[in-house]
């Protein structure tokens, strides 16, 4: 197949530079994880005349049908299901992973075809897609024999166990998308050209994240929680860096101060990169402290706007966390946060601004910081509505879009 020339397509770009970049999103993901979320908040954030949108998903998801029926709720993006492979967390031994893994190579292997004549008849520009590594090998795949450029959207640190894959992808493909300066300097420590890496934050839609909209006392009555017990919450996979473990010492120390604090917990235990019942330990862990009566282990609950709005403070008590949606999105509600000054949380809290940030995996100060916020509801108040201007003015999804649409057309300028 015949590739148009850099010379070519640089000429088309510059004679057409006010009409829509047209994007190619590729999403081979099992099932929608807050990666693909962060595309799908882009594919409905661009405006028409910047962008023109076509989003690929993977048919064998989960979710496909989901994720098909929100995109074509967006009015705008054109939404096609293909097979893109399947998931392989369920192969435990050895053959069967390697057999899978074979699997999953084949069929992207016949997807190609396909998705070359998808971004002729679209007149495709530009490939995005995830770090994950079905995600980054296909866009690069696509991206060389396409004579399209490809941008991978990482949304986690660099580290070594990456993967071959991804680590691959990285380095071949045209550009990458840091969602915040740690993430970038991760990868430039990890050996990725830092000329071709772009910082864009994550986004939340103050819309849908709006204190307006919601009662507190909804999510409180659900659990049983009394108006004037102090509430604090934790909204994240229960794995070991996320620091459950700290926040459960650290409420410990609270409980002097407040006896009545509740703690609600958000999230589901994390069996991929915590095999080993962490989330049994955090329990182990809360009977041996005796604040186990303190704690609602509530699962995964859909309506985060619904939990925001009924919390005192958010407790971020994660150690390198790569951007933290959730951060974000309490700060949209309104909600004051205590994290750990650690990976990119002192790119978006500024302590003592909009919430308050202590020294990583330090317990005492943990709890310090929480009691101070849980005694001072004026104090949180402040905090809450910097925090939302915060987010009007840096993190909604017309910056992230805006940021995003001038890499493209940088880009297809370049090439």
């Amino acid at each position: 197949m015949s590739l148009v020339s850099k010379a070519q397509r640089g000429g088309q770009r510059e004679q057409s530079a006010k009409e829509p970049i047209r994007v190619l999103f590729l999403n081979t993901r099992s099932a929608l994880g807050a990666d693909v979320a962060v595309h799908l908040t882009l594919a409905k954030a661009y405006p028409v005349e910047e962008c023109s949108t076509t989003f690929i998903t993977n048919s064998r998801a989960s979710d496909a049908a989901t994720t098909i029926e929100r995109l074509q709720s967006f009015g705008k993006v054109k939404a096609a299901p293909m097979r893109l492979g399947y998931e392989l967390v369920n192969r435990r031994d050895r053959i069967s992973r390697v057999a899978g893994m074979i699997g999953n190579l084949y069929e992207l292997a016949k997807a190609l075809p396909e998705l070359r004549r998808r971004i002729k008849q679209d007149r495709i520009e530009i490939i995005h897609s995830t770090d994950r590594p079905r995600d980054a090998l296909l866009s690069t795949w696509l991206a060389k024999s396409s004579g399209r450029p490809n941008l991978i959207h990482v949304h986690i640190k660099w580290y070594p166990e990456i993967g071959r894959l991804t680590n691959w992808a990285l380095r071949k493909a045209t550009g990458v998308i840091a969602i915040s300066d740690f993430v970038r300097n991760s990868l430039v420590d990890g050996g990725i050209s830092a000329s071709k890496i772009y910082r864009v934050h994550n986004a939340t839609d103050p819309e849908e994240f709006d204190p307006a909209r919601f009662e507190g006392c909804q999510i409180r009555r659900r659990y049983g929680i009394g108006e004037s017990a102090p509430l604090i919450g934790i909204v994240a996979r229960i794995m070991v860096w996320k620091g459950h473990r700290e926040l459960v010492e650290a409420l410990a120390l609270i409980r002097k101060e407040f006896p009545n604090v509740k703690l609600l917990v958000v999230g589901l235990p994390d069996k991929v990169t915590s095999p080993d019942s962490y989330d049994q330990q955090v329990k182990a862990r809360a009977k041996e402290l005796g604040v186990g009566q303190s704690i609602i282990w509530a699962g995964w609950i859909n309506e985060i706007p619904e939990v925001m709005a009924g919390l005192d403070v958010l407790a971020v008590p994660s150690w390198e966390e790569p951007f933290g949606l959730v951060v974000t999105e309490a700060m949209a509600m309104e909600k004051p946060v205590v994290g750990f000054r650690s990976g990119a949380l002192p790119e978006i809290i500024e302590d003592g601004k909009e919430g308050l940030l202590v020294e990583p995996k330090n317990v005492e100060q943990l709890s310090r910081g929480l009691c101070e916020l849980l005694g001072d509801p004026d104090r949180r108040r402040e905090m809450g509505r910097l925090g939302r201007e915060k987010v009007l003015n840096q993190f909604s999804p017309r910056h992230q879009a805006a940021a995003m649409a001038a890499i493209y057309r940088r880009i297809c300028r370049q090439v």
